[in-house]
């Protein structure tokens, strides 16, 4: 049987592709000049049976506009970008890529801890001018303490990088002690437990009502003149107007930023644009050719297992709720 399934980009990777043409599916498209426009005009036109969701958001009245579409398959980890209320009332199971790209975010993770704690950017920059800064000095890791703010696959690979130069590590999550024993990972009892203990913080953590400016004024606080935060979770877990405040007192040693509230950031719009010490990047930490690989062969598989009525791998849907609509 084939189907009828819309990609939210202009391509995707042939470890996908390839996976939904052998399948003889109808493989449509988002232009990156269409963007949403187009995104949303399709749906309420075509008969399309499953997205593949890349870069565009998909509101509620996006997803009722389509009354054949069965699945939305994120080619990625992240869902909120999806309005998940929205599927579950129709009884469409939001999937994600689980793990597909955590081994690459995680490296990035421990790249922005390095590039912060040696301060490498502001090195780079003032040597590219001509000059030979060597005032600011760095942070060693080796013995220092890394709290992790979730502990799934992506914190669990920086925990495994972060213990083999010598790091201590421990993690916060509510659903943690359900996994038992994580050692030589420690378990810490709440938040802001585990805020206060570490020196390096690194969010992993979901974007969602309970968690959106989880790290605010009160949370910083509890950080040391030498921590450093890094994000490349979601950004709105963090109050970034707090967080900008912090680092221009020196109050925190330095951030390293894979992800803004608002992406790209307005002109003058993100008061961490600027903000001293900091790392900023453009939520690239899942952007290697492997995961963009396995992101998207993840998403088609999942896509085509949906749509074909077959068992979906665990962890995968987001609101299982609506597999039994």
């Amino acid at each position: 049987m084939s189907f009828h399934v819309l990609v939210t980009a202009p391509r995707l990777e042939p470890a996908g592709l390839s996976l939904l043409e052998d399948a003889g599916c109808q493989v449509d498209f988002v232009t990156a000049e269409g963007g949403r426009a187009e995104l949303e005009r399709k749906l309420a036109t075509q008969p399309v049976q499953g997205v593949i969701s890349r870069f565009l958001p998909i509101g509620g009245a996006a997803i009722t506009s389509c009354p054949t579409l069965r699945v939305i398959s994120r080619a990625a980890v992240g869902y909120d970008l999806i309005d998940v209320p929205a599927a579950t009332a129709r009884g469409i199971p939001v999937l994600t890529a689980v793990g597909a790209n955590a081994q690459s975010v995680a490296e990035y993770s421990l790249g922005l801890i390095l590039a912060v704690a040696r301060n490498i950017p502001r090195h780079n920059a003032a040597t590219q001018a001509g000059g030979w800064e060597r005032t600011r000095i760095g942070l060693e890791l080796h013995g220092r303490r890394l709290g992790l703010v979730g502990y799934g696959r992506i914190a669990q690979g920086l925990a495994r990088m972060a213990l083999a130069i010598g790091m201590k590590v421990s993690a916060y999550s509510p659903n943690l002690a359900r996994r038992g024993d994580i050692a030589p990972v420690t378990a810490a009892p709440s938040l802001h437990a585990l805020l206060a203990q570490s020196d390096v913080v690194s969010l992993h953590a979901p974007l969602s009502a309970g968690t959106r400016q989880m790290i605010g004024a009160a949370e910083l606080a509890l950080l040391g003149p030498e921590a450093i935060l890094v994000n490349t979770g979601r950004g709105g877990l963090i109050d970034e107007a707090a967080l900008a405040e912090v680092l221009r007192e020196g109050r925190i040693y330095g951030a390293g930023l894979d992800v803004l509230s608002t992406e790209p950031p307005p002109p003058g719009g993100n008061p961490l644009v600027g903000a001293p010490n900091t790392v900023l990047s453009p939520h690239m930490g899942a952007a290697t050719t492997v995961a963009r690989s396995a992101t998207a062969k993840a998403a088609a598989i999942h896509v085509l297992a949906a749509l074909r009525g077959q068992a979906l791998p665990e962890g995968a849907c987001v609101n299982p709720e609506a597999l039994a609509r």
